[in-house]
């Protein structure tokens, strides 16, 4: 039987593939343009659920299923202390944005779980997925070379006579363009890993090599300890022989004087002071608010008042600094409630992905899945010492990943 496309999910296609490709900055009359994309499938969706009974039925189904589901509980548990926390937080419009944002992915979550219900549907989204992450990082090795848009501050120069070019693609900075490349290129390695068709298998070979130059080149440390950590989830979940291929190509790119550089950063103090510092306050913050934080997004807000109230914290004068910790920051926010729910969503997301791809005998579902569950171990990592989950690029594909394998599980087409 042919599927039918709907504009709905010809929309949500167009967004996952155009979404990264957006400069960041790109405007019209003051509204993002990747906000007003998604404004329209937002719209979309609503004039489909008033025409169409079929839509209707699959709306109330989901609203009745998220109380039967512990993930979807949590969720909605995380989005009221957020909208609560607008009420006592010092910068309200701060507060209600975050909580805003945060609807947008639950939005997105919905409507790929219940809407986009077909392992077709689903596929051909991770598809687009996949296909964005390679025009994106095809445009990351341009700019290395020629630096069409990127800031001039991530040119970075070392006293021992070498310079860095830190691409960032079409993102604020490299950190965050790296978040977004660890969670597709374990899905795609284990694609290439899975595919019998050779043709195929060399595109999905010549992306993971595009995906993992493109990491390197932000520099990132956050990211290449993110890629280690991804590595060995593989080794164990899939096969302890990658250990050896992932640990010739570790060894060849310390080669390259500004990555061992970077490595060798790690364990530097002094480079590392700042984020200890950070942390320090949201500690502060988190033992003078325990219960409910001090409000959703607003650790900035509070960051001036701490780093006066207790001396040592400061550092270089910074003003309204982020937390660099995304647990840290949302339990500083968000208080007891917020953490817990918080780190439930992820541990069971994680249990939810596994499930997926143990279940499944779609050899594409079950090595991108096997894939996006190093790659989400990788990010939740990384978030101990950056704020990625609060990085719409890179988090609006971490609730892409956990949608899409809700609604494969809860049509059940993948067992």
């Amino acid at each position: 039987m042919k599927t039918k496309y709907s504009i709905l999910y010809c929309l949500m296609c167009v967004y996952i593939v155009i979404m990264p490709l957006i400069q960041e900055g790109t405007n019209f009359k003051g509204i993002s343009a990747r906000d007003i994309l998604l404004g329209i499938v937002v719209f979309a969706y609503f004039v489909k659920l008033i025409i169409e009974k079929a839509t209707r039925e699959r709306f109330i189904y989901g609203i009745r299923d998220i109380f039967s589901s512990t993930l979807s509980i949590c969720i909605l548990i995380l989005l009221g202390i957020m909208l609560l926390s607008t009420s006592y937080a010092l910068e309200k419009t701060l507060a209600l944005t975050e909580s805003a944002r945060f609807l947008t992915y639950v939005f997105i979550f919905f409507v790929i779980k219940y809407e986009f219900n077909t392992k077709k549907l689903v596929k051909n989204l991770l598809k687009c997925y996949i296909f964005t992450a390679s025009i994106l990082s095809i445009f990351g090795i341009i700019q290395h070379f020629t630096r069409i848009g990127l800031d001039k501050k991530f040119v970075e120069h070392y006293s021992s006579g070498y310079s860095v070019v830190r691409i960032a693609a079409t993102m604020f900075n490299p950190n965050a363009y790296s978040a977004f490349l660890i969670l597709i290129i374990f899905p795609v390695v284990m694609l290439t890993i899975y595919e019998k068709n050779k043709k195929i298998k060399s595109i999905y070979g010549i992306i993971s090599v595009l995906l993992f130059v493109n990491i390197i080149m932000t520099y990132s440390r956050n990211a290449q300890l993110g890629v280690c950590i991804g590595a060995v989830v593989l080794c164990v979940i899939y096969s302890y022989k990658l250990i050896i291929a992932f640990g010739v190509i570790g060894v060849l790119t310390l080669f390259m004087p500004s990555v061992l550089d970077t490595v060798q950063a790690l364990t530097n103090a002094s480079r590392n002071a700042s984020r200890i510092k950070l942390w320090k306050t949201a500690i502060m913050m988190i033992k003078e608010h325990p219960i409910l934080g001090v409000g959703n997004g607003n650790f900035i807000s509070r960051y001036n008042e701490y780093v006066s109230k207790y001396k040592g914290l400061s550092y270089n004068a910074y003003k309204r600094y982020p937390a660099h910790n995304s647990y840290l920051k949302v339990e500083s926010e968000l208080g007891i409630v917020g953490i817990v729910s918080f780190l439930a969503i992820l541990v069971t997301s994680l249990f939810r992905v596994k499930k997926l791809f143990t279940l499944t005998d779609d050899k594409f579902i079950k090595a991108f899945y096997m894939g996006a569950f190093a790659s989400m171990i990788a990010f939740f990592f990384m978030n101990i010492s950056d704020n990625l989950f609060f990085v719409p690029m890179a988090t609006t594909y971490f609730w892409f990943l956990i949608a899409t394998a809700e609604s494969l599980l809860n049509s059940s087409t993948s067992n």
